[in-house]
Parts: structure tokens; C-alpha cells; sequence
């Protein structure tokens, strides 16, 4: 790869995420501190922290899928809780009926991106405002079909659903479900970086910014769309997978508008269309979710009830996202590459 000093001459290198050795050893070390992750919260007593990782990153997945559709492509969706739930009651009926864990859960997210398709096919006609409606009226219709389907429980849900099994070890404990949904995680979050750096992340890009020009410029804008809606509802299928096995329960109050709404919030607060964005948005709320819940069970607090702080986190969601929209409407993305640049120039002042 051709260089001169700091100066790239490879287009290959200048789009590549990981630029240098000392990149590689960061992110390689980092990965070895998650692998190692469980075993010192196990040494500290503080195991329970496994149920806050495995559903940050199941959220990490399914946000991941919305980044997509919203954050690259520009089409709010206000339906994707409703993704996460096809995906979820797909998978369950498919364990309970015996069929092998490894076939149900791809078989189930195919089966989500193919809803996501016949979703977006005529919502893709609308824009902004009536496209979030038309999504919103999509998880409406998608509950009210669950609720009556015999094979579904109706509103009784699913319960008892098996344990993957891999080789003869059933995955049934928080520390091997941790190691399953990391390995995942961090397979869905690289094929969501490096789709930003292809040709059709680009499109998304193109058709997000301003879709009469990408039309000019020979992008099919409605096709670009349907594809985005198919990667999104994939990852938002293989989400619900791996959360309705993860609790061996799906139910139809799993799954609320709240959701879709806080997963939005989430793309605003860490910055629409970065991969690294989505991730900060998350655990910013999720950390605050989690330091509430502790908070409420901590034996200094006993008066106060879990509905109160319940509704306590809803109101610091609600005020982080008006906050973020009016001051920083770029995300906590744009903060990180500002810190970053200023630290590049350092101690120049320009």
C-alpha cells in the first residue's frame, strides 16, 4: 500500500477504518477486555451486571437495523419494536416445533427482512411524517394479527422456549448467552461499518441527503429505500430472535411504541447514520436506565416505588432527546470527532 509519511495515496487505505497497527492492537485489546468481561464481574460479585450487557447488546442489533433505515437512508420508522417482534414470535414457534435453534433464528430474520419488504413497498411512496405513520400503523396491525393467531398464544404469548444447543452445550446461563450475543454484536457491527463504506451505503447516503439528486445521479432512489428496509428488518428480526430465546418468553407486552420511540431517541442522541453514533446513544440511555433501576432498589430509597422511577426514566429520556435536538443536533458522534480533531491539531490552536 503506497504511503508517504502521514500522507495517504491509497484510496483503499484512506477509506479503510483501521488505518494503522496501533488501531488494530486498540481494538483487539478492546475485544479481549469483553471477552474477559464476565469473569471479572464474576471475581467482583457483580454477575448481575450480565442481564444489562446482553440486553444492551441485543439493543446494540436491533438500533443497528433502525440506523439503517432512518439514520442512513432518512425514512423515519416508527415501527421497528414491531420488526423485533415478528422476528421474535418467528423464532419462538419455529424452537417450539422442534426445528433446530441455528435454522429457526436465521429462517425467522429472513422471514422479518421479507415483512420489512412488503411493509416499505407501499409506505416507500410517502415521506417523513405520513411514512411514520404509515410504520406506526404497521406495528398496530402487526399486534392486532399476533393477538389473534392461535399458533402465537395470542395474548398469552409463548413460554417455554428451548435453549440453543451448540455441540452439545446448551446455552441457558447469562454468561453463555453473553458470549453468543457478543460474538453476533460484533459480527452486525462490523457488516454495519463496513456498509457505510460500500457502494450501496453510499446510495443510502445519497437518497437520505436529497433523493431527486441521487435519481440524477442514476441511483434507483425506490429500490435503494427497499433494500434499506431489508437490512433493517433483518437485523430487527434476528434482535427479536435472540431476545424471545434469551427470556425462553415473548409476549405482546414485550413489544410497545415506547420502544420504537426510545430506539429513535437513540439514533438522535448518538448521531443518525454513524454506526459508532447508534452504539453511543444507546448506552448513554441504557446507562441511564440501569443507574435508575439500581437507584430504585438500593435499600436508602425504599419509599419510592419502581412505577416512579419507571416514569422518572421516561422523563430524562424525553428531556436528553430535547436537549440533544436543541443543542447538539448531531449526536454524541459529532462531540467524540470534535474531541478528536482537536486533539490531532494539538497544541496548535487552527
Amino acid at each position: 500500500m503506497r504511503t508517504r509519511g502521514k500522507i495517504k495515496l491509497d484510496y483503499a487505505q484512506d477509506m479503510a477504518v483501521l488505518r494503522t497497527w496501533g488501531h488494530w492492537f486498540i481494538l483487539l485489546l478492546f475485544l479481549a477486555f469483553l471477552v474477559a468481561l464476565p469473569q471479572l464481574l464474576r471475581w467482583t460479585g457483580n454477575v448481575s451486571w450480565l442481564v444489562f450487557l446482553n440486553i444492551t447488546m441485543l439493543t446494540i442489533i436491533a438500533v443497528l437495523g433502525l440506523n439503517i433505515i432512518t439514520g442512513m437512508t432518512g425514512q423515519v420508522s416508527m415501527g421497528h419494536s414491531a420488526f423485533i417482534m415478528v422476528g421474535a414470535y418467528a423464532t419462538a414457534i419455529l424452537a417450539v416445533a422442534n426445528i433446530p435453534y441455528w435454522v429457526a433464528l436465521p429462517v425467522a430474520a429472513v422471514i422479518t427482512a421479507v415483512v420489512g419488504i412488503i411493509v416499505g413497498a407501499p409506505s416507500l411512496r410517502l415521506k417523513g411524517f405520513y411514512l411514520a405513520v404509515a410504520t406506526l400503523a404497521f406495528f398496530l396491525v402487526a399486534q392486532y394479527i399476533i393477538r389473534n393467531l392461535e399458533i402465537a398464544g395470542r395474548t398469552n404469548g409463548i413460554i417455554g422456549i428451548p435453549a440453543p444447543i451448540i455441540g452439545g452445550f446448551k446455552i441457558n446461563s447469562d454468561m453463555s448467552w453473553y458470549y453468543l450475543i457478543l460474538a453476533l454484536t460484533v459480527l452486525f457491527t462490523a457488516f454495519s461499518v463496513n456498509l457505510t463504506r460500500s457502494r450501496l451505503g453510499r446510495s443510502f447516503f445519497a437518497v437520505r441527503d436529497n433523493d431527486t439528486t441521487a435519481a440524477s445521479m442514476g441511483i434507483n432512489v425506490y429500490g435503494t429505500k427497499l433494500r434499506a428496509f431489508f437490512i433493517g428488518s433483518l437485523f430487527a428480526g434476528l434482535a427479536g430472535g435472540l431476545w424471545a430465546s434469551y427470556l425462553t418468553v415473548v409476549r405482546l407486552d414485550q413489544f410497545t411504541i415506547w420502544e420504537s420511540i426510545w430506539y429513535l431517541g437513540m439514533i438522535v442522541i448518538g448521531g443518525g447514520g454513524s454506526t459508532a453514533g447508534a452504539i453511543m446513544g444507546i448506552l448513554f440511555l441504557r446507562l441511564i436506565s440501569q443507574i435508575l433501576h439500581s437507584m430504585s432498589m438500593a435499600s436508602w430509597a425504599p419509599s419510592i416505588g419502581a412505577h416512579t422511577w419507571v416514569f422518572s426514566t421516561f422523563a430524562i429520556y424525553g428531556l436528553a432527546i430535547i436537549i440533544f435536538v436543541s443543542f447538539q443536533p448531531y449526536g454524541l458522534i459529532a462531540v467524540w470527532n470534535k474531541i478528536k480533531l482537536n486533539y490531532k491539531r494539538w497544541p496548535f490552536g487552527y
